[in-house]
Formats: structure tokens, C-alpha cells, sequence
């Protein structure tokens, strides 16, 4: 099979096909594991308060301390929320591009803030305007269901149940279909070092069957991955929490010292540090389809370049 052809095979397994230096995926997912966790480590600093209350047995049985606590400590909450949306979006903007940068051009796994990282945040503020745009649509679609039920009374029920399923199951459908038309944005802009929203229109032509097949294959895998870690997790957590259960106490204190004990924490600790490396490793393979679609565009400038990547 040819590996520049557009096609279900190729698309799952794109990832593994871009060229390049070795060893990118283990330090994209062991980098992104590591950033998500400074990230969230400083949310959880930041919110600590909070967090302490609501373990805390006599705060948890007076409803009035618990929200002396969270008045207290609004400014914190309210900033760690800020540095979890702030961060969040700089941790996509520079991992899409090192994605993306793989794809496109086959380069080896490097973090930087410089122009492709500017433009796929002006991308991302148009993933953000259509997101919009579709729940507004969606909105307004609700309307009509609504008020064709508020017109009849209670003998147009029946129609307006079935009409908003009918509406729910047709939005859903063109929703996803203009999402995938447009999932090739962020590979184009690298590609071609310049904004691309629209054109992702075009590339996906007749692609989109192929391309939502291979993320539902893609997704199944990942789901079974994820069930896996956490069977083996909650295995090892249960065995480290029944002494405290099978102790018959009905003291919290007796619970939540369970919960703060090696044998929970440090199983957690490496449940914790697999899943987020694994999320990272899946956020590059996710982007392989769309990637796949944007290099065998047929009226890309630049196909020798494009050959280039794979060899």
C-alpha cells in the first residue's frame, strides 16, 4: 500500500509513518505527562484550601464552615481556574505544533513559541467561533420542538418528542460532519506556514467516511487501553483501602488515613503519570488522519516536499 495514499489503513496508522527522527512519540507523551502535571500540581496549590475542607470530617458536617472556607478562599479558586484554561491552551498551542511539525515536516519532537505556534492559536480561535456557532444553532433548533409542543398543549407531546429526537439525531450527524471538514486546519497552517481554516473544507472532500472510521478504531483502542489501567489501578487500590473498610470503623479519620497511606498514594501517584502520558502519546495519534488528508491534498505547492517527509 502505498503509505502517501489516503485510506483507512494509512489514516489509523499514520503516526507511525511521518519520517523523521526516532523516538518522538515516547518524548512527546513523557514531555506532555510532565507538563500537565506541573500544570494541574499548580492548580491543586492553588485550590489546596479547598481541597483540605472537603477532606476534612468536621468541616465536611458544617454546611456553614465549608462555605466560610470557599469565601475565604475565592481568589485562589477563581485563579487556579485561570491558570488551568491559561495553561491549557499554551499546552495545546505548543504540543499541536510539535504534532503537527511531525507531520508535516517530518522534524524531530521540540517545544517553542514562534510563528506556527502563533497561527495555530488564531486556528484555535476559530475552532473555538464554530464550536459557538454550533451550539447556537443548536439553540435555536431546540425552539421549535419547544414551541410547536407549547402551541398543541398536551396532544402535541407526542410530536414534539419525536420531532426534537429527529432534530437531535440530524443535528448531531451535520455537526460532526462539519467538524471532520474542517479537522485538517491545524496541519494545513503548519504545512504551509500560513492561517488555514476554510481550504480544510476542500482537502476533506470525500474524505470524511474514512476519516471518522479510523478515529471510532482509534478511540475503541484507546478506550480498552484506558479500562485496562484502570482495572489494574482499582485492583491495587482496593487492596490498599480494605483493611481500613474491613475494620469496621465508622470513624472518617480511619477512611481517609487509607487514602493518604503509601500503599493508595504511591499506586495513584504511577496510575496518574501512565494515564497522562498516554493521553499525550493519543493527542499525536489522533492528529495522524487529519494530517494524512492535508499531505496527499492534490493541489499542495510544494509534493516534492511532501515525499521528502518519507524518506
Amino acid at each position: 500500500m502505498n503509505r502517501l495514499e489516503f485510506s483507512f489503513g494509512n489514516a489509523v496508522g499514520h503516526f507511525q509513518k511521518t519520517g523523521g527522527p526516532k523516538g518522538f512519540l515516547w518524548k512527546f507523551a513523557l514531555t506532555y505527562a510532565l507538563f500537565a502535571i506541573i500544570v494541574q500540581g499548580l492548580s491543586l496549590y492553588l485550590m489546596a484550601p479547598i481541597y483540605a475542607a472537603a477532606f476534612n470530617p468536621i468541616v465536611m458536617e458544617d454546611p456553614d464552615v465549608m462555605d466560610q472556607v470557599m469565601l475565604e478562599n475565592m481568589g485562589r479558586v477563581l485563579l487556579g481556574y485561570l491558570v488551568s484554561f491559561v495553561f491549557g491552551i499554551l499546552m495545546w498551542v505548543l504540543f499541536e505544533a510539535a504534532s503537527q511539525r511531525r507531520y508535516m515536516r517530518a522534524e524531530g519532537f521540540g517545544l517553542k513559541f514562534g510563528g506556527d505556534e502563533g497561527r495555530l492559536l488564531v486556528v484555535g480561535l476559530f475552532w473555538l467561533g464554530l464550536i459557538i456557532a454550533l451550539y447556537i444553532v443548536m439553540f435555536l433548533l431546540m425552539i421549535v420542538p419547544i414551541t410547536i409542543g407549547a402551541v398543541l398543549g398536551s396532544d402535541g407531546a407526542i410530536i414534539a418528542g419525536l420531532l426534537t429526537f429527529v432534530l437531535f439525531i440530524a443535528y448531531f450527524v451535520a455537526a460532526i460532519w462539519i467538524v471532520v471538514r474542517f479537522s485538517p486546519a491545524g496541519a494545513m497552517t503548519i504545512r504551509d506556514r500560513k492561517i488555514r481554516f476554510g481550504s480544510a473544507w476542500r482537502v476533506t472532500k470525500g474524505k470524511v467516511w474514512t476519516l471518522i472510521g479510523s478515529w471510532l478504531v482509534l478511540a475503541l483502542i484507546m478506550m480498552a487501553i484506558i479500562m485496562a489501567l484502570y482495572l489494574v489501578f482499582a485492583v491495587m487500590a482496593m487492596l490498599a483501602l480494605m483493611p481500613a473498610f474491613l475494620s469496621g470503623s465508622d470513624d472518617p479519620a480511619v477512611v481517609l488515613a487509607a487514602f493518604a497511606s503509601p500503599a493508595f498514594i504511591i499506586p495513584a501517584i504511577i496510575f496518574g503519570l501512565v494515564y497522562l502520558a498516554f493521553a499525550g502519546g493519543m493527542m499525536h495519534v489522533f492528529g495522524g488522519p487529519a494530517a494524512l488528508a492535508a499531505k496527499t491534498d492534490p493541489n499542495w505547492a510544494d509534493p516534492n516536499a511532501m515525499d521528502d517527509t518519507f524518506a
